[in-house]
């Protein structure tokens, strides 16, 4: 479709020219043509003003956009995920933006400060726990010897790196002095409504303490729905707590603890920078939940003790 060149089209492109261009005639005439003592010389030199100026300051204006658009672009490039991934220098990049967030609060640890901090990313195959949940119920098996049996109903959203295959490990410590007591297995474990394979890796004493370890071997997805079932025998009077020590960063916790009446039972938390907030609590259940980022090595202790 041709335009005419009196069209709006063609007059709102070359506007700024023509307003330009009229603003230095009216200046040339303003300044070179009119009297001096003339009224009209200082309403041409004024039009030419309003002219010349209405042009720079749209130009500036219209260039201050695009600038800003361009800024922004540029940015979402720069930060962007797929070229943050292909830089060499992410670590002393890291260091000295931290270094400038930091250096008011902590001048002189600020090296080691880092150093900590670096240490909670996770850098294997699990990058955290989502909505972990643990029920705990304890049974007397016999409360005269003081044997019970500690039931632990474990449900939480595993997130991988990626779809590869790794080895999710189910590791738990009892303190045990006679092992006629003791009994430990898991009885249920579902993972995407699927039953994998336990392998059992075996067990290992460190003085009164028993470490017993399975694995179970995990691909194929990023986000494994995990539920297991694990049931524990031993004396009360040989290992008197039950712990939650995190490997991997956990997303909010919940935990519920039903014993029986001739059991005290005393919870506390285990380094985490806030305090478990109370679900319900009675004469035989603690239930305690944990809204925020629980990291490794934090978690919670239940302590116990037999009523005599």
């Amino acid at each position: 479709m041709k335009y005419s060149v009196l069209s709006y089209k063609y007059f709102r492109s070359g506007a700024a020219w023509i307003f330009f261009i009229l603003g230095i005639v009216l200046y040339y005439i303003g300044y070179f043509q009119m009297d001096s003592q003339s009224v009209w010389k200082e309403i041409f030199i004024k039009g030419g003003d309003i002219l010349i100026i209405g042009v720079i300051l749209g130009y500036l204006s219209n260039a201050a956009q695009f600038l800003g658009i361009f800024k922004q672009d540029l940015q979402d490039i720069i930060y962007g995920k797929e070229f943050i991934k292909q830089r060499k220098d992410i670590a002393p990049l890291w260091e000295t933006i931290s270094k400038q967030m930091f250096k008011n609060k902590f001048p002189a640890i600020h090296k080691e400060f880092l150093k900590v901090i670096k240490s909670y990313f996770p850098e294997n195959e699990v990058s955290f726990y989502n909505d972990y949940e643990s029920h705990i119920t304890i049974e007397w098996i016999d409360s005269k010897l003081g044997v019970i049996r500690v039931i632990d109903s474990v449900s939480f959203e595993l997130i991988a790196d990626s779809i590869d295959e790794f080895e999710y490990p189910l590791k738990t410590w009892t303190r045990v002095k006679e092992e006629g007591t003791y009994e430990n297995k898991i009885i249920e474990l579902v993972v995407n409504n699927q039953t994998p394979r336990i392998e059992d890796v075996g067990k290992y004493h460190e003085n009164d303490d028993i470490c017993h370890e399975q694995k179970v071997r995990l691909k194929g997805s990023t986000k494994y729905e995990i539920h297991y079932v694990r049931e524990k025998t031993y004396n009360i009077n040989e290992d008197y707590y039950i712990g939650f020590r995190a490997k991997y960063i956990v997303n909010k916790l919940r935990v519920c603890l039903d014993y029986p009446d001739d059991i005290d039972a005393i919870f506390t938390c285990r380094g985490t920078q806030l305090d478990f907030e109370d679900v319900k609590n009675s004469k035989r259940r603690i239930e305690k939940k944990y809204k925020s980022i629980i990291l490794p090595r934090q978690g919670y202790i239940f302590a116990l003790r037999k009523i005599k």
